[in-house]
């Protein structure tokens, strides 16, 4: 009952417009949740308005992280220190997503770590079953906005993916992906 009491605070909190009178309410809503079993939330974390976060998930958030408004994220992740994740991303940890340190996601994205296994044409898609995939994003990744980032992929340090880029396939450390499905069009020197 006290979880559910800590979790329904943190969702009035959430809610509030209040950030632009309060200067830190975004590291309290970090300090709420950090109350939380299964949640460790690192110091200086920013949790902007509206971030819609699954009281069942099991999340860690490194340092000085910052996550902007209207994000959802649900499901086993790990996030690093120093990372931004930007308005309106929704990280979805049904496998296990990690997201490395100092590394940048725009607005807009979709990053997931399962998939529906939709080959069997005699089962409704509805009824599908769901595969769960472990999804890495390394330490001092861009990922621009709009990007859909597959289930099971791993994005190795240093890389760039571009704007609008659907990425399905792993990406090579220090280069840069762009393209429906995203290919390597240069490296990062």
């Amino acid at each position: 009952m006290k979880n559910k009491f800590i979790y329904l605070f943190y969702l009035i909190l959430s809610n509030l417009n209040i950030d632009r009178f309060f200067l830190n309410i975004q590291k309290y809503r970090a300090k709420i949740l950090n109350l939380l079993p299964n949640f460790d939330i690192g110091d200086n974390v920013r949790i902007y308005r509206n971030v819609n976060i699954s009281r069942h998930s099991k999340l860690k958030i490194g340092e000085n992280t910052i996550i902007k408004e209207n994000c959802i994220i649900g499901g086993n992740i790990i996030i690093g220190k120093n990372t931004q994740i930007l308005s309106n991303t929704k990280l979805d940890g049904t496998g296990m997503l990690i997201i490395g340190d100092n590394t940048h996601i725009g607005r807009d994205n979709d990053i997931f770590s399962h998939y529906h296994d939709i080959t069997k044409k005699d089962i409704l898609v509805n009824n599908s079953i769901e595969i769960e995939q472990k999804t890495i994003i390394g330490n001092n990744v861009m990922v621009y906005s709009r990007v859909g980032i597959m289930g099971g992929v791993t994005i190795e340090d240093n890389c760039a993916i571009a704007y609008g880029s659907v990425v399905t396939k792993n990406c090579e450390k220090n280069c840069i992906y762009a393209g429906v499905p995203a290919k390597k069009i240069g490296e990062r020197v």
